[in-house]
């Protein structure tokens, strides 16, 4: 296993790349009791961060330590944001994930606790999930289009 790194540094490696179909299954961590199962599709481009941006700013700057190889994905974090002056919310995820081929495993287990007068109970859920690569090109390197109606393309032209 490679050493830690920092958010920015914990990138998919390019084996990791493509379509994936995705069984998650959602649980509450103290009681185990099943919250919710669904099935999507997944995008795994080469060198993108396991950290997703928060364009909003709603949750906490998360501080990230893990590392992603081959067949093996390990990412822990947490951060912490004062509501106001008498609670603070504190989030922290945990993710493990191996690969074999075109399959894969792993569990994701996040955690938000307050501190404080805040008067929202902590809560924490589990998501165990299993996944099959579809394609091995995630089409990364297309360029977006614009997205607008067959109405609306032709109101520019007139």
């Amino acid at each position: 296993m490679a050493g830690t790194a920092m958010a920015q540094d914990i990138t998919i490696p390019e084996s990791w790349a493509g379509v994936w179909e995705t069984t998650t299954t959602e649980m509450d961590c103290v009681t185990m009791e099943v919250i919710s199962v669904s099935t999507s599709l997944d995008t795994f481009c080469t060198g993108t961060s396991f950290i997703p941006e928060d364009p909003n700013g709603e949750f906490p700057e998360l501080v990230c330590e893990g590392m992603a190889d081959d067949t093996t994905i390990h990412v822990d974090c947490s951060g912490t944001l004062e509501l106001t002056p008498d609670c603070t919310f504190t989030l922290g995820f945990l993710t493990d994930a191996t690969r074999s081929g075109d399959t894969s495993q792993g569990v994701t287990i996040n955690a938000m606790t307050f501190t404080g007068t805040c008067f929202v109970p902590d809560s924490c859920t589990r998501r165990e999930y299993t996944a099959v690569r579809l394609s091995d090109d995630p089409g990364c390197d297309q360029t977006p289009v614009f997205q607008a109606s067959w109405g609306s393309i032709k109101s520019i032209y007139r």
